[in-house]
């Protein structure tokens, strides 16, 4: 099944929308990437948001913080993305400032809260289960080349590297 949604969305492009990051800095994706390659990481629910706790130290320690032997070699921008429904706005405002309460500093350009409703682009991009993370590899040419979704394995993340030229 996952071969099959990877083959249905590669080359579509992500729709396009804006946010403000955690760091408050305006954002248009996945314009704002253009050039590089992209992950973007989309969670709806507390079930989903456990499956991509599993995803923060590998895709942190790889592509944000560079800790690992050739890492500079990656130059991937990630962007992890709650996804809230139109009228949760005051919800959005808690998860922001919880997370600049707790999270370090180098986390807040990749945590963006989108302008508006999220669950309009997962619908656009087949993403209707709320109860898993949904991650998008986009080229440098902002064309989705991998998705996959749910919690983290060494296989999908190697599938993400081996598109990294």
């Amino acid at each position: 099944m996952l071969c099959l949604m990877a083959a249905f969305t590669k080359g579509q492009t992500v729709p396009s929308f804006t946010g403000t990051t955690a760091g408050n800095k305006q954002i248009d994706i996945p314009s704002a990437s253009m050039g590089k390659y992209a992950l973007l990481c989309f969670a709806s629910s507390r079930k989903a948001q456990a499956d991509l706790e599993t995803w923060l130290d590998p895709v942190y320690n790889r592509y944000i913080a560079k800790t690992g032997f050739m890492d500079d070699m990656f130059d991937v921008d990630v962007f992890f993305i709650p996804v809230f429904g139109g009228g949760e706005g005051a919800l959005q405002a808690t998860v922001k400032r919880k997370f600049r309460e707790t999270a370090q500093a180098d986390l807040w350009p990749h945590l963006v809260f989108a302008d508006g409703n999220m669950k309009e682009v997962l619908s656009t991009l087949k993403m209707s289960d709320e109860s898993v993370p949904h991650f998008v590899f986009l080229n440098k040419d902002g064309k989705i080349v991998y998705r996959t979704s749910g919690a983290y394995t060494e296989e999908k993340f190697d599938a993400i590297d081996d598109l990294v030229e």
